[in-house]
């Protein structure tokens, strides 16, 4: 199953009367912990039998403490302080400049070393960072698994995620501490780690003095997408960037799990509306209907005065639709046209909501094609608009059909969708198909092989 989610248009041979907007997540809930504010980068939730087990890094109310502390929750959204049999929800109390880096779980792992927490600490006498592992069987208890990852001089605010193309993990995290910008190192093992890659900075598209403060990722559709964390509104400064400015997370997408692309660069979370701020997106999942579930924790006050006041910070749970990274919105008529991939027959699903659309097919294995590079660009008989079921409405998989013929007599040759939409918004098109750059389909037309 292959789905095209539209963060550029590099598999689009035409696209009209569009323009390309974030979908927009939904907040579901906001967890406040009594004594312990929330305003550093977190949580991670893992499920647990039937229910949910959050993990995540808090301040002291009282005297800025820092600790690991746990929350359970039934449907993954609303969260309740997990107590245990002391009383408290304290899964590892952190000492001074400690923070976590992310919590994974090891598939691979033996089942008392399932879950992975990565830990970064500070020595302040010989100003050096580096990063330590700890594992445990149910999340709640911790041991040390390995002192020190070998190399790493890394800050907090990263990532972790399976890479299902190269069979790792992909471990995402700042080069060297005080260098803000996001890069990667494999491992399988969590022992030994490969050289650090730079995959992520900022650049000359971004605002005045703004800074990639790290970079959280996930596999989604055979996407790896990336929520970098933009440090904004800096005010001008002779010393570090610290007391002023904002968190914002973005949104980057990668084909490997290695090279990442930005996508527009703006907010991806919805306006709080209070100004300064704090926003982070530290782990995302999916459902099984393909919706995604956001985490983060957020806090109203800026960069600096947030860490210093532990008092407002508070964990998000966000929604997001199938698929509804990006879109391709229109007010009027609209047009896009992909390119052509190999079509192994079965239903085509298309991701929007509109008050009018239609598809047409392009059959590029038309007669005479094999003879011609490019191919045909004639709609196949019986697939032009004009034969196709209109649809209107909202549905995430919308099933093209057609009067006369099925999708399914193309099976096994290459074709180009259209799909022409009125007032709405294109997410995706996906099918059991194989997208193919010009000369791959040349070479399938006279040889009837990839």
């Amino acid at each position: 199953m292959y789905t095209e989610l539209f963060f550029d248009d590099y598999r689009l041979f035409g696209r009209e009367g569009t323009h390309r907007v974030y979908g927009t997540p939904v907040l579901l809930s906001e967890y406040f912990d009594p004594l312990f504010s929330t305003d550093y980068f977190s949580p991670w939730v893992f499920m647990r039998g039937d229910s949910f087990i959050m993990l995540y890094m808090g301040t002291r109310r009282s005297d800025g403490k820092c600790a690991l502390l746990a929350a359970s929750s039934r449907d993954g959204v609303r969260f309740e302080p997990l107590y245990g049999p002391d009383g408290r929800n304290v899964v590892m109390p952190l000492m001074d400049a400690w923070e976590p880096v992310t919590v994974i779980e090891d598939v691979n792992a033996r089942a008392e070393e399932k879950y992975k927490l990565i830990l970064t600490k500070v020595d302040r006498e010989r100003m050096r960072a580096f990063a330590e592992v700890y594992a445990s069987p149910d999340l709640l208890s911790w041991k040390l698994f390995l002192s020190e990852i070998p190399g790493w001089q890394c800050e907090p605010v990263g990532g972790a995620f399976y890479n299902t193309k190269r069979d790792c993990y992909t471990i995402l995290h700042r080069p060297t501490w005080g260098n803000r910008s996001a890069g990667y190192c494999e491992t399988r093992d969590f022992i030994h780690y490969s050289d650090y890659e730079l995959c992520l900075h900022q650049d000359a598209l971004d605002g005045a003095l703004d800074e990639l403060y790290g970079m959280s990722a996930f596999e989604y559709a055979g996407t790896v997408v990336g929520f970098p964390m933009m440090y904004t509104r800096n005010a001008p400064s002779r010393k570090t960037k610290y007391e002023s400015g904002s968190i914002v997370p973005q949104l980057a997408y990668s084909w490997d799990g290695h090279h990442f692309l930005r996508s527009l660069r703006s907010p991806f979370l919805p306006d709080d509306g209070e100004g300064m701020s704090l926003s982070w997106l530290s782990q995302a999942r999916a459902l099984p209907n393909g919706d995604v579930i956001l985490y983060g924790a957020y806090t109203p006050e800026a960069h600096g005065e947030a860490f210093r006041s532990h008092q407002n910070g508070r964990i998000r749970v966000y929604r997001l639709r199938k698929d509804g990274f990006i879109a391709l919105k229109t007010e009027d008529d609209a047009t896009v046209i992909t390119r052509e991939f190999l079509y192994r027959g079965g239903d085509i699903r298309v991701n929007l909501s509109a008050e009018h659309a239609t598809m047409a097919v392009v059959d590029t294995c038309g007669e005479d094609a094999a003879q011609r590079v490019w191919g045909t660009d004639e709609t196949a008989p019986g697939f032009d608009h004009v034969d196709c079921l209109p649809f209107s409405g909202d549905s995430t998989c919308w099933t093209p059909r057609f009067k006369q013929k099925t999708l399914d007599s193309l099976a096994g040759r290459i074709l180009i969708l259209e799909i022409k939409y009125r007032n709405g918004a294109l997410y995706s098109v996906s099918g059991d198909m194989e997208p193919l750059g010009n000369t791959q389909s040349a070479r399938f037309r006279k040889t009837g092989s990839l």
